[in-house]
C-alpha cells in the first residue's frame, strides 16, 4: 500500500472512470496490428526522401536514382528499362500450372504467410504433401 494513501485520502479511481472510452467487446484497440515495416526499410525510405548533398537541382536520392535509371534505359540498358517498368506498373504476375489435383488443392490452402515463406526460403509447411505422395494419389 502506498505510504501517501492515508495522507491524501485517495482511494483509487472510480469504477466509472474511462467507461465511455473503452472498446466494445470483441473490438480490437489496434485493428491494423503492428506496422510491418522493418528498421532497414524505414531507414532506406528516409534516405531516399532526403535531399542529395551538393546537388544543384535540389533532388532527393530517389529522384536522382530514377533519373539515372531513365538515362540508362534510354541508352539501351534493358535491365534499367525493366526496373522502371516494374516500379511504375508493378511486376507481371506469374502463373504456375499444377497437374496434380492433390498439389493444386494444397497450394490453394496455403496462406499468404506460407506463400511468402515458400517464395523466400523454398520451404513448404510440414502438412504440405510431398511430390511422391501427390503422384501416388493421382495414379
Amino acid at each position: 500500500m502506498p505510504s501517501n494513501k492515508q495522507k491524501t485520502g485517495f482511494r483509487g479511481p472510480s469504477p466509472d472512470v474511462g467507461k465511455p472510452y473503452r472498446w466494445n467487446k470483441g473490438q480490437s484497440g489496434n485493428p491494423s496490428g503492428r506496422p510491418r515495416i522493418a528498421p532497414l526499410s524505414h531507414a532506406c525510405r528516409e534516405l531516399l526522401a532526403a535531399p542529395m548533398p551538393d546537388d544543384p537541382e535540389g533532388r532527393t536520392f530517389a529522384e536522382a536514382i530514377a533519373e539515372t535509371l531513365a538515362e540508362k534505359a534510354l541508352a539501351g540498358d534493358i535491365r534499367a528499362a525493366q526496373e522502371i517498368a516494374d516500379r511504375a506498373e508493378g511486376r507481371a504476375r506469374q502463373s504456375i500450372d499444377v497437374q496434380s489435383a492433390t498439389l493444386r488443392e494444397a497450394f490453394e490452402r496455403l496462406s499468404n504467410e506460407d506463400l511468402e515463406t515458400y517464395a523466400t526460403t523454398g520451404k513448404l509447411p510440414a502438412w504440405f504433401p510431398q511430390e511422391e505422395q501427390a503422384n501416388e494419389r493421382t495414379r
